[in-house]
């Protein structure tokens, strides 16, 4: 058996925690089920004393050579904090026993560097970050030592704890409605998904609906991810039942470093309605479509090379040139829109391009979206000049928009992102789809509750959007990221809206199973007000709620939320309580500053 020493830990040495719950000390199965519940307890707290910037812990082995690489992998018992700390547990056994591990082939795959690569501090930070955003990674380290032979010298140990891959999701939208997948995240240890969804409805013609994922992640080293898929229970964007079908095909390479050359995706798929709801006349008047979608893009990181140097690694401002194209084909639309205009129809054809400049570093911490695993914020700015060409429905217009995002931790430690975003059309000799928004959002320091085993941590955000003289651009809506997610969209003609959000989440260290929970709060206000009406005549509308949120970060799933809103303003015919149970929410702290060429997002 290999041991790797590095400051503070010791492979290859196993220590079991210890526990105190009163079925672990009983015989027999009894006994079992309490050490799993018991040793599943507490995991430490470890309320914000700082964040830590990611390359730190690299920097004395700045410029060495890198001697070998290891794989260490800590297993379902296992972190990837303290591999000599190992929770032993029926579960974890089972976990341990029937999940594939990923091959170090497939973790070598996604490294950014090789043995006899120079060790540059940023780079190894950067590809840390990266596997921790893999899906079918629970968590992941890079460590590095001083090689016992040579001093100039290091050897790189890589830590990753594997997720148990197979998982999926239920929804059970009524007594007539039920949605399931089945999906394995890492097919044999490949890193490839495979996902099959069904949906029985008994409501619909016919009753049952199917669709299917493949997922191809980093193809041959190359970092593109491949995917092919199709559904035939797809909720349409007109009436929000399941009779669209999709055929689609995704090719994707994300700047997964700064100091890549290349970046951008191209999706193409077929997309068409099939009557299994309503009766046939008010299928054809109202809801049937038929669309092709080709949208694709490609940057080019300005200054980037092959070969990394010192120079190269110092220059963490960064410079993006990127180019996009879409193309939006109706074959068919409803018969009441075939003349009345509605965006939501529109064929387009675009060219967009953009010029970025962007600096970022990366920052970990957890208990933002995670458990108490290793997450990692971004600190930096990004900011694009976007410009083009486009043609809605033979309406030819040139574009221009301006997107800034600025993000960075306080003194206090409390996190601010911050986003401004304008654009607008030139036509008829004036200015016309003006957009404009600005947003910011907050997180507070991570505090511990007095001598208990509570967290706590405040998320706060705000937006104000305005449109000037639209002409074939949608309304502001309610059912935005932007305003309140869950309330049903108003058919008005909405050119201003104010929005203020406010969750507290409370997280417990303790485990049940090894399932954390974390119950929370929160508030939206939103205020709407149409184009052309005085600020008397504007709308407000609320929500108050609570729920809680469960994950097992071992598991694949999604994380869990049980929600309760209270709306004391509803519309549409919307119930005054909404009570909501997910399965498979993905929270996630996006990370990237790095976005292909856009119109001016406001909803």
């Amino acid at each position: 058996m290999t041991i790797f020493l590095y400051p503070f830990q010791v492979y290859g040495q196993e220590k079991a925690v210890s526990d105190t719950f009163f079925l672990a000390k009983k015989k027999g199965i009894l006994g079992k089920i309490g050490k799993s519940i018991s040793i599943s307890g507490d995991i430490p707290i470890s309320a914000d004393s700082g964040v830590l910037k990611n390359e730190e812990s690299y920097a004395i082995f700045k410029g060495k050579i890198i001697h070998r690489i290891f794989i260490q992998k800590p297993g379902f018992n296992g972190t990837v904090n303290d591999t000599s700390k190992l929770i032993k547990n029926i579960f974890n056994d089972i976990g341990n026993r029937l999940h594939p591990n990923t091959s170090d082939k497939i973790i070598k795959r996604n490294l950014f560097f090789k043995e006899k690569d120079t060790l540059y501090p940023a780079l190894v930070a950067d590809n840390e970050r990266f596997l921790r955003d893999i899906s079918y990674l629970q968590d992941a380290r890079i460590l590095v030592r001083q090689n016992d032979l040579f001093k100039d010298q290091v050897d790189v140990i890589v830590v990753c704890k594997d997720v148990f891959p197979v998982g999926g999701s239920a929804d059970l939208g009524s007594t007539k409605l039920l949605n399931f997948e089945i999906n394995d995240d890492n097919i044999a240890g490949t890193g490839d998904r495979l996902a099959i969804s069904n949906m029985i409805d008994l409501d619909r013609n016919p009753h049952y609906g199917f669709g299917a994922l493949f997922l191809k992640r980093n193809l041959m080293g190359s970092f593109i991810d491949l995917s092919w898929g199709f559904s035939n229970m797809i909720p349409t964007f007109n009436s929000g039942r399941r009779e669209e079908n999709v055929l689609y095909f995704k090719a994707e390479l994300p700047l997964v470093s700064p100091y890549r050359k290349w970046t951008g995706s191209f999706e193409t798929a077929l997309r068409y309605t099939s009557n299994r709801y309503v009766s046939d006349s008010v299928y054809q008047s109202d809801f049937k479509y038929r669309m092709r979608v080709f949208d694709g893009w490609i940057g080019y990181n300005i200054g980037a090379k092959k070969e990394l140097s010192n120079a190269e690694i110092k220059k963490r401002l960064k410079h993006l040139l990127s180019l996009r194209a879409i193309h939006r084909n109706y074959e068919a639309i409803p018969k009441y829109y075939q003349t009345n205009y509605n965006s939501d129809y529109s064929n387009l054809s675009t060219i967009l391009g953009a010029l970025t400049v962007f600096e970022q570093d990366y920052y970990h911490t957890n208990y933002i979206y995670g458990f108490g695993r290793n997450e990692d914020v971004p600190e930096g700015f990004s900011m694009s000049l976007i410009g083009g060409w486009t043609n809605r429905n033979g309406i030819s217009r040139p574009y221009l928009g301006y997107d800034y995002q600025r993000n960075y931790f306080t003194r206090k430690k409390n996190y601010i992102n911050y986003i401004l975003r304008f654009g607008g059309y030139y036509g008829d000799n004036r200015l016309e789809d003006l957009s404009f928004l600005t947003a910011v959002e907050t997180f507070t320091r991570l505090r511990k509750l007095g001598a208990s085993k509570w967290l706590i941590r405040h998320f706060l955000s705000g937006s104000l959007t305005q449109l000037i003289n639209t002409r074939l651009n949608d309304p502001l809506r309610l059912s935005s990221i932007y305003g309140i997610p869950d309330f049903n969209n108003i058919n008005t003609k909405t050119s201003t809206r104010a929005t203020l959000n406010c969750e507290s989440v409370f997280y417990n260290t303790w485990k049940f199973f090894g399932f954390n929970f974390a119950p929370f709060a929160f508030t939206n206000l939103s205020f709407l007000k149409e184009q052309g009406q005085p600020l008397t005549k504007a709308d407000l509308y609320s929500a108050i709620g609570t729920g809680i949120r469960t994950r097992n970060e071992n598991l694949v799933f999604g994380t869990m939320e049980l929600r309760a809103a209270y709306y004391p303003r509803t519309i549409n015919n919307m119930p005054v309580w909404n009570i909501t149970f997910n399965t498979s929410l993905q929270y996630k702290y996006t990370s990237s500053l790095v976005k292909r060429p856009d119109f001016a997002t406001v909803n």
